[in-house]
Protein backbone atom coordinates (compact mmCIF):
# COMPACT_ATOMS: atom_id res chain seq x y z
CA UNK A 1 0.00 0.00 0.00
CA UNK A 2 1.24 3.45 -0.78
CA UNK A 3 1.82 5.89 2.08
CA UNK A 4 1.08 9.82 0.69
CA UNK A 5 3.59 12.40 2.39
CA UNK A 6 1.54 15.11 3.92
CA UNK A 7 3.68 18.51 4.66
CA UNK A 8 3.29 21.00 6.82
CA UNK A 9 2.67 24.98 6.26
CA UNK A 10 6.71 25.17 8.21
CA UNK A 11 7.85 22.63 5.62
CA UNK A 12 7.02 24.95 2.61
CA UNK A 13 10.10 27.48 2.91
CA UNK A 14 12.56 24.98 2.67
CA UNK A 15 11.33 23.13 0.05
CA UNK A 16 11.29 26.41 -2.49
CA UNK A 17 14.27 27.49 -1.05
CA UNK A 18 16.14 24.02 -2.20
CA UNK A 19 13.45 23.87 -5.42
CA UNK A 20 13.58 27.62 -6.95
CA UNK A 21 9.84 26.78 -7.21
CA UNK A 22 7.26 28.00 -5.73
CA UNK A 23 3.94 26.05 -4.13
CA UNK A 24 0.90 25.91 -2.70
CA UNK A 25 -0.63 23.22 0.06
CA UNK A 26 -3.47 21.85 0.17
CA UNK A 27 -4.59 19.73 2.44
CA UNK A 28 -1.25 18.76 3.23
CA UNK A 29 -0.35 18.48 -0.76
CA UNK A 30 2.19 20.31 -2.23
CA UNK A 31 1.02 22.07 -5.69
CA UNK A 32 3.74 23.82 -7.95
CA UNK A 33 2.07 27.42 -8.95
CA UNK A 34 3.42 28.68 -12.49
CA UNK A 35 1.97 32.47 -14.37
CA UNK A 36 1.72 33.31 -17.58
CA UNK A 37 3.54 36.14 -18.90
CA UNK A 38 0.25 38.42 -19.76
CA UNK A 39 -1.51 37.17 -16.12
CA UNK A 40 1.69 38.34 -14.47
CA UNK A 41 1.86 41.91 -16.46
CA UNK A 42 -2.00 42.15 -15.52
CA UNK A 43 -1.42 41.06 -12.26
CA UNK A 44 1.75 43.76 -11.48
CA UNK A 45 -1.07 46.13 -13.12
CA UNK A 46 -3.59 45.70 -10.71
CA UNK A 47 -1.35 45.48 -7.50
CA UNK A 48 0.06 49.15 -9.12
CA UNK A 49 -3.35 50.73 -9.04
CA UNK A 50 -3.72 49.01 -5.58
CA UNK A 51 -0.83 50.36 -4.10
CA UNK A 52 -0.99 53.78 -5.68
CA UNK A 53 -4.44 54.63 -4.03
CA UNK A 54 -2.84 53.15 -0.66
CA UNK A 55 -0.30 55.71 -0.85
CA UNK A 56 -2.71 58.21 -0.15
CA UNK A 57 -5.23 56.37 2.27
CA UNK A 58 -2.44 54.39 4.48
CA UNK A 59 -5.29 52.09 4.87
CA UNK A 60 -2.68 48.91 4.84
CA UNK A 61 -0.58 46.73 3.27
CA UNK A 62 -0.57 45.72 -0.52
CA UNK A 63 1.39 42.16 -1.55
CA UNK A 64 1.30 39.61 -3.97
CA UNK A 65 2.55 35.51 -3.68
CA UNK A 66 2.44 35.67 -0.09
CA UNK A 67 1.40 32.56 1.19
CA UNK A 68 -1.61 32.40 4.17
CA UNK A 69 -2.38 29.52 6.44
CA UNK A 70 -5.45 28.53 6.06
CA UNK A 71 -6.05 25.39 7.48
CA UNK A 72 -4.61 22.93 9.97
CA UNK A 73 -4.10 19.08 10.38
CA UNK A 74 -4.11 18.92 7.44
CA UNK A 75 -2.31 22.54 6.18
CA UNK A 76 -3.49 24.56 3.64
CA UNK A 77 -1.64 27.51 2.48
CA UNK A 78 -2.60 29.56 -0.42
CA UNK A 79 -1.17 32.20 -1.66
CA UNK A 80 -3.25 35.21 -3.58
CA UNK A 81 -1.08 36.94 -6.83
CA UNK A 82 -2.12 40.13 -4.56
CA UNK A 83 -3.87 40.92 -1.47
CA UNK A 84 -4.75 43.80 0.73
CA UNK A 85 -4.51 43.38 4.44
CA UNK A 86 -5.78 46.49 6.12
CA UNK A 87 -3.51 48.21 9.03
CA UNK A 88 -3.79 46.64 12.35
CA UNK A 89 -4.80 43.06 11.05
CA UNK A 90 -1.54 41.42 10.81
CA UNK A 91 0.68 40.77 13.58
CA UNK A 92 4.51 42.29 13.56
CA UNK A 93 5.67 38.53 14.89
CA UNK A 94 3.54 36.98 11.57
CA UNK A 95 4.19 39.47 9.39
CA UNK A 96 8.49 38.83 9.45
CA UNK A 97 8.67 34.74 9.07
CA UNK A 98 6.21 31.89 7.48
CA UNK A 99 2.48 31.85 6.79
CA UNK A 100 0.42 33.87 8.53
CA UNK A 101 -2.92 31.82 9.90
CA UNK A 102 -5.76 34.04 8.54
CA UNK A 103 -6.60 35.76 5.31
CA UNK A 104 -5.93 39.16 3.63
CA UNK A 105 -9.34 41.56 3.40
CA UNK A 106 -9.22 41.61 -0.61
CA UNK A 107 -7.86 38.83 -2.79
CA UNK A 108 -7.18 39.00 -6.14
CA UNK A 109 -6.52 35.97 -8.46
CA UNK A 110 -5.31 36.37 -12.39
CA UNK A 111 -6.25 33.57 -14.36
CA UNK A 112 -3.44 31.90 -16.33
CA UNK A 113 -4.48 29.37 -19.26
CA UNK A 114 -3.73 26.62 -17.19
CA UNK A 115 -6.50 27.22 -14.54
CA UNK A 116 -10.00 26.89 -14.42
CA UNK A 117 -12.20 29.36 -12.83
CA UNK A 118 -13.44 26.13 -10.98
CA UNK A 119 -10.32 25.72 -9.73
CA UNK A 120 -10.14 29.43 -8.41
CA UNK A 121 -13.82 29.87 -7.10
CA UNK A 122 -12.53 26.60 -5.00
CA UNK A 123 -9.90 29.01 -4.32
CA UNK A 124 -11.55 31.78 -3.28
CA UNK A 125 -13.80 29.54 -1.19
CA UNK A 126 -10.98 28.64 0.97
CA UNK A 127 -10.02 31.99 1.39
CA UNK A 128 -13.28 33.16 2.42
CA UNK A 129 -13.64 30.43 5.21
CA UNK A 130 -10.17 32.17 6.52
CA UNK A 131 -11.78 35.45 6.98
CA UNK A 132 -11.71 36.97 3.66
CA UNK A 133 -14.08 39.66 2.91
CA UNK A 134 -13.74 40.67 -1.18
CA UNK A 135 -12.27 38.77 -3.82
CA UNK A 136 -11.42 39.79 -7.60
CA UNK A 137 -11.13 36.84 -10.03
CA UNK A 138 -9.60 38.42 -13.48
CA UNK A 139 -10.34 36.78 -16.90
CA UNK A 140 -7.28 39.11 -18.14
CA UNK A 141 -8.63 41.46 -20.86
CA UNK A 142 -12.15 40.37 -20.35
CA UNK A 143 -13.63 40.98 -17.13
CA UNK A 144 -13.71 40.67 -13.04
CA UNK A 145 -15.86 38.29 -11.12
CA UNK A 146 -16.07 40.22 -7.62
CA UNK A 147 -16.85 37.53 -4.85
CA UNK A 148 -18.74 38.39 -1.26
CA UNK A 149 -18.83 35.55 1.30
CA UNK A 150 -22.11 34.08 0.93
CA UNK A 151 -22.87 35.92 -2.30
CA UNK A 152 -23.70 35.28 -6.08
CA UNK A 153 -20.87 36.93 -8.29
CA UNK A 154 -21.01 40.05 -9.63
CA UNK A 155 -19.32 39.84 -13.18
CA UNK A 156 -17.94 43.68 -14.47
CA UNK A 157 -17.02 43.83 -18.27
CA UNK A 158 -14.15 45.94 -19.19
CA UNK A 159 -16.14 49.86 -19.18
CA UNK A 160 -17.71 49.00 -15.68
CA UNK A 161 -16.12 50.78 -12.68
CA UNK A 162 -14.79 48.21 -9.69
CA UNK A 163 -15.21 49.39 -6.58
CA UNK A 164 -12.71 48.60 -3.44
CA UNK A 165 -16.23 49.17 -1.25
CA UNK A 166 -15.49 48.81 2.50
CA UNK A 167 -12.06 47.32 1.67
CA UNK A 168 -10.47 49.79 -0.54
CA UNK A 169 -12.70 52.94 0.74
CA UNK A 170 -12.48 55.37 -2.23
CA UNK A 171 -10.76 53.20 -4.47
CA UNK A 172 -12.00 52.67 -7.54
CA UNK A 173 -11.14 52.11 -11.76
CA UNK A 174 -12.22 51.18 -15.19
CA UNK A 175 -12.13 46.97 -15.03
CA UNK A 176 -10.18 47.99 -18.24
CA UNK A 177 -7.35 49.81 -16.55
CA UNK A 178 -6.77 46.21 -15.04
CA UNK A 179 -4.95 45.17 -18.37
CA UNK A 180 -2.03 46.83 -19.83
CA UNK A 181 -1.51 47.84 -23.20
CA UNK A 182 -0.35 44.85 -25.32
CA UNK A 183 3.42 45.78 -26.74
Amino acid sequence: MAVKALFRAEDIEGIQAATGRKYELIRGELFEVTTAPRANFVTIRIAFLIESWNQAARAGNVGGDIGFTLERQPDTVRAPVVCFIRKGRLPREQAERGYPEMAPDLVVEVKSPNDTFGALRRKAQQFFDGGAQLIWLVEPDRFVDVHHPGQEAQRLGLDDVISGEDILPGFSCRVGDFFPEQL
